[in-house]
Order: C-alpha cells, then sequence, then structure tokens
C-alpha cells in the first residue's frame, strides 16, 4: 500500500511513525521543511517528497493531517491521481471542493496526541468515511496497518461524537488542571486524586454515567456546597463553573449518593 502523508503535526507524526513499522511505503510532505528533515531522521524508511505534484507516486491513500481550518486550502495546494483516495483527518470539517478532486473521505482517529505520548492504536477508534465501497475498503486496509478498530460514520456522527471527545477529554483534562493548581498552590501533590479519577471513569463505563453520579450537588448538600464556594471567594472563574457543574448535575438526578 502507498500512502502519502501531508503535515508535521502531532497526529500526522503518529500516523508516520505508526505506518512506518508497517508494509506500507510512505511519503509525507509539508511546509515545515525543518520539521520533515527530523521526521526522516527518526522514521528513514519513509520517502520525504519536494513537490505537491503527486501523480508519479499512484498512491492508494492521501492522508491530509493539517489544522482544520487549512485543510481545504491545502487540499488545493496538490495534484493527485485520479484513484487516489484523499482523507483528512478531522472530526468536524468537511471537504468543500470537490470539484478539485472527487475521491475524498475521513479517517479521523478518536484519541488525543502529543509529540512524545505513546499512542495505542489497537485501542483507538478510527472513525472512517468514503464515498464508494472500494474507497471504504481502502480506509479498511490502512486501519489494518495500524492494528485499530474502524467504524463508519457520517459527518453529523462525527461532529457530535468530536463534541462529545471535547467535553470528556478536554474539559476533563482542564478541571484537572485546575483542581492540581489548586492543591499545589496549598503544598499537596495532586497525585493524592490520581485513584479517585481511575476509580471514577472506571465506573462510569460500566453504568451511564448518570446512575453513578456521587457528591454534594446530588445530594443537595447545600452546606458543602456553600464551603466548597467560599473556598473558591479568589477564584471567581473556577467558582463559576463549579456552580454550573453542581447545577447540571442537580437536573440531572442518579441512582447513587455515596461520595
Amino acid at each position: 500500500m502507498r500512502i502519502v502523508v501531508i503535515g508535521t503535526g502531532n497526529v500526522a507524526f503518529h500516523l508516520i511513525q505508526a505506518f512506518s513499522k508497517s508494509t506500507a511505503s510512505i511519503f509525507v510532505h509539508g511546509r515545515n521543511k525543518t520539521a520533515l528533515k527530523l521526521l526522516y531522521g527518526e522514521f528513514p524508511s519513509i520517502t520525504i517528497l519536494s513537490d505537491h505534484d503527486l501523480t508519479p507516486l499512484n498512491a492508494d491513500l492521501v492522508i491530509i493531517s493539517v489544522k482544520d481550518d487549512v485543510i481545504n486550502d491545502v487540499l488545493t495546494q496538490y495534484v493527485y491521481s485520479g484513484a487516489s483516495l484523499v482523507v483528512h483527518t478531522s472530526g468536524t470539517q468537511t471537504f468543500t471542493n470537490t470539484a478539485h478532486h472527487s475521491n475524498l473521505g475521513v479517517f479521523y482517529p478518536l484519541q488525543t496526541f502529543s509529540r512524545t505520548s505513546i499512542v495505542q492504536w489497537h485501542n483507538t477508534p478510527l472513525l472512517i468515511d468514503a464515498s464508494s465501497e472500494n474507497n471504504l475498503q481502502i480506509l479498511e486496509k490502512a486501519a489494518g496497518l495500524l492494528h485499530a478498530p474502524y467504524f463508519e460514520t457520517n459527518a453529523e456522527q462525527r461532529r457530535y461524537i468530536h463534541l462529545a471527545a471535547v467535553l470528556t477529554s478536554n474539559f476533563a483534562n482542564h478541571l484537572l488542571g485546575q483542581a492540581a493548581t489548586l492543591l499545589q498552590k496549598h503544598s499537596i501533590d495532586y497525585h493524592i486524586l490520581q485513584p479517585l479519577v481511575e476509580a471514577t471513569i472506571r465506573k462510569a463505563f460500566t453504568k451511564h454515567p448518570y446512575e453513578v453520579q456521587t457528591g454534594p450537588a446530588i445530594r443537595n448538600d447545600q452546606s458543602t456546597l456553600d464551603k466548597h464556594l467560599a473556598l473558591l471567594i479568589n477564584e471567581p472563574l473556577l467558582q463559576k463553573i463549579y456552580n454550573n457543574i453542581s447545577e447540571s448535575i442537580q437536573k440531572t438526578g442518579n441512582l447513587e449518593t455515596n461520595l
């Protein structure tokens, strides 16, 4: 399989890293020449491209892995073989310039990516979409090279999945950051929260999260809520977040009130 990856960011890096370990032939292009040089130094089996004309490669798959707001601009900067399937890795964007190249699809890994993190591809859902059965088979083959599970989804489903991912990953991480900062201000190692957080996540996937909701908000323990808000008197934004989430919890209800 001949795969072109356009981009040098975190998602592109991990795709290149994983594909370079497979039987596929990997070609990479991007505007950051320094990043391309570093990629080649780390993954010498890849081929760095210098041309925007990709037709001589006759690639099976071209993956555009760049920032969401430039995906369609990048699409039109290249020339592709008519048989090449061109996909992006975004959960929210769609290709709009189908006149430039009509053989299009989506290859969206539902995961958080950092350059230094290790991606467990076998446990990373790939959301795929394409206009034909043949193109879906190409994406399924690419997912197989990564040993990743794949799910066919449409554009609307991906948008909702991406929104849910932001709520559960980005927002949860931000709250962990707020909690860590709060404890560190009082000379407390925030890792003391790790067993609780890990148990909470495990429990939330054994039943519906609403069914296992605990805490002072769900118990309508106003005394504890007031004490917490008083501790946040000098943190007005965090105090507002605490109030809003507590109100949301109280509106949903639950079956357990143990914490």
